[in-house]
């Protein structure tokens, strides 16, 4: 279930000022989503770029208030310029050092999503322009080839 949403959530941008993502949290005990959806309107440093100070400031200004800072986190990243969405995961989980990305189809997001009890937000990301299922598809196909190929 959607714990909360925060549209333009800023975090410091590696050369002045901030950048902003949406972020959605779901919960669904004793586990925890965090969605994070970069913009292509970010206004400075992507999430991809700084997922690590990202997820630092989403664990202390949106998960502690609601009691979720504890709690097994898994995050999805969306990132509308790349057209690709991940779960992020790290190596080290308490500070949020070391992060992997791993691609998820719009299939299988839907299924995590699904698995939070969450409404399908994804025919409204649609129709605002935040995803575009063949580019996503077609982004997924190309960074797994360039990886079978390195």
């Amino acid at each position: 279930m959607k714990v909360l949403s925060y549209p333009k959530f800023s975090y410091p941008s590696f050369w002045n000022g901030y950048a902003w993502c949406d972020v959605d949290v779901y919960h669904l005990a004793p586990v925890v989503l965090v969605v994070l959806r970069d913009q292509g309107d970010h206004e400075g440093t992507s999430v991809t770029n700084a997922i690590e100070i990202v997820a630092r400031k989403v664990r202390a200004e949106l998960l502690a208030p609601e009691g979720l800072e504890g709690l097994e986190t898994y995050w999805v990243h969306w990132s509308r310029a790349d057209g690709v969405a991940s779960v992020v995961s790290f190596a080290d989980k308490e500070c949020f050092e070391g992060p992997q990305w791993h691609y998820l189809s719009p299939a299988e997001f839907q299924k995590i999503l699904a698995a939070f009890e969450a409404p399908d937000p994804l025919e409204a990301w649609f129709r605002e322009g935040a995803l575009d299922v063949e580019r996503w598809e077609e982004s997924i196909q190309i960074h797994r080839s360039h990886r079978e190929h390195n």
